[in-house]
């Protein structure tokens, strides 16, 4: 079994990793033998809203993980920090999925000792950057430019971190790059990173090994704008982001793919939209709303698990592009989704969200219920949802799920699958395009109804299949079955 190492770079990087943890605690799996992710966000802004989002949700993702076992579909995935995978008790290792970053926290002339600098190179210094460069506070991040992050980002492979993600690289395993082309830290990192990747230092551990694996990377173009603000000197400017890209790419053509074995496969996503994000330099105040995207790029990575095999072998960079199917409107629904993107996330993706809109608006019914569900040492008592695994980690995992969805409905090319209007009587007739019968004059042969969801687990109980599990794994086991079974129906 392989480890799929993935480089989240700035917010951009932190937004996709989110989206594959919510395609992994949904049932979606890595292919080709990869069983177990290990994320790495590089991001200098440590306050970030987006980084610690991420952070919070991977490790809520685990907790569940932990309590319930591997043999799953939904959370069934491995995911670890670094810290985990080697030693637990290294002190200079993140265990946060956080990806160190050292001298970030103050003003770009203080890191290059502009001051301290003689009178030649101080002149050459002021060629390359701008006043408002060397007055950049750093501490939020690189603020869009490019030129900064190349100079910082250079010296990553000298952190703990990074030491210790050679020293735990195998063969067999294969890394995934993020990054956005139009900002600072993905920009400047992405380059730098692959840069130090493929380099064979005999001074590092399992270099080699590194140097000749499989790399994938995801790079975006711009997809959303971020709104004006009255304040003078606004660092971040929407309007230079495609001059940024172009720039970029031109440089990523002999930089990167004019030179063999730099990497094996290269996805592009973008999206002309006037989707605004509010404007914020950093820290907490940057939290972008989820977008379509960012999910199309999760599904990027299953990809190139995918086609893992064919990848490398001294060809060149195979590169690959997201589409839909033709459609009406700025509303996305499964159906404007191309076959495999569909069979990917169809069923994984709408048994969470049924999941979520049980407990939502039937887990009363489910507590009045004389099933077996809620009786007995075998099913699952009414305690168990006053425990940490439930009140912590599973409902504020779901939480930051609906949260996820929601956001990806709240853009100007947006992605809404789900109606959003039901009840419990009405609960399973939820996926659009998909209507299930609420029946006739009261109710009378109701399909729609989540009593048949409730059914349907007493009945599982009553044939003892999960008797020898923990209650967590019972419970998420039996709501698995359940929920596969009716959400089929729904979508067949």
């Amino acid at each position: 079994m392989a480890k799929l190492y993935v480089f989240g770079i700035g917010g951009t990087g932190s937004r996709v990793l989110k989206s594959l943890t919510m395609l992994l605690a949904s049932g979606v799996k890595l292919q080709n033998g990869f069983d177990t992710v290990v994320p790495l966000i590089i991001d200098p802004d440590a306050a970030n809203g987006d980084l610690n989002r991420t952070a919070d949700i991977l490790t809520k993702y685990q907790n569940i993980y932990n309590a319930v076992g591997e043999n799953n579909q939904m959370f069934g995935t491995k995911i670890l920090t670094l810290k985990q995978l080697v030693d637990e008790n290294l002190p200079n290792v993140s265990d946060h999925f956080k990806f160190g970053m050292t001298n970030t926290g103050q003003k770009f002339g203080d890191y290059i000792y502009y001051n301290g600098l003689d009178k030649e190179n101080k002149a050459l210094v002021d060629l390359l950057f701008s006043p408002e460069n060397l007055e950049a506070d750093m501490t939020v991040g690189f603020k869009g430019n490019p030129n900064i992050g190349s100079v910082v980002l250079n010296r990553f492979a000298e952190s703990a971190e990074y030491k210790e993600f050679t020293n735990s690289f195998n063969p067999g395993d294969a890394i995934f790059i993020i990054s956005s082309i139009f900002g600072g830290t993905g920009a400047s990192g992405f380059p730098l990173l692959l840069k130090n990747l493929r380099v064979n230092n005999p001074a590092i551990v399992n270099s080699s090994e590194i140097s000749t694996s499989t790399i994938g990377a995801i790079t975006y173009l711009p997809y959303f704008k971020v709104s004006t603000t009255d304040k003078e000197g606004q660092a971040i400017d929407s309007s230079t982001f495609y001059s940024k890209s172009k720039a970029a790419l031109s440089y990523y053509q002999h930089a990167i793919f004019d030179k063999e074995e730099s990497l094996d496969a290269f996805y592009y996503l973008g999206d002309y939209s006037n989707n605004n994000m509010p404007y914020a330099e950093g820290k907490s105040e940057q939290k972008n709303n989820a977008h379509f995207l960012e999910l199309a790029g999760a599904l990027s990575i299953i990809d190139f698990t995918k086609d893992f095999q064919s990848f490398g072998n001294g060809q060149n960079t195979t590169i690959k592009e997201f589409g839909i199917e033709a459609h009406e409107g700025n509303k996305l629904k499964l159906e404007h989704l191309g076959q495999w993107s569909k069979n990917q996330i169809s069923l994984p993706l709408s048994k969470m969200v049924l999941l979520y809109k049980f407990f939502k608006k039937s887990q009363d019914v489910l507590f009045k219920s004389k099933g077996g569900f809620n009786k007995g040492e075998n099913g699952v008592s009414k305690q168990f949802y006053n425990q940490d695994f439930y009140t912590v980690y599973f409902k504020k995992f779901m939480e930051y799920f609906n949260e996820w969805m929601n956001e990806m409905d709240n853009n100007d090319v947006s992605f809404a699958p789900y109606h959003d209007n039901q009840e419990h009587d009405t609960l399973l007739d939820f996926i659009k395009g998909k209507e299930v019968s609420r029946g006739g004059p009261f109710g009378i042969n109701n399909k729609s109804t989540a009593n048949k969801i409730i059914t349907s687990a007493d009945k599982i109980i009553k044939e003892q299949t999960y008797d020898d599990e923990t209650e967590a794994s019972r419970f998420l086991k039996v709501f698995d079955v359940v929920l596969t079974e009716h959400v089929k129906n729904i979508l067949n």
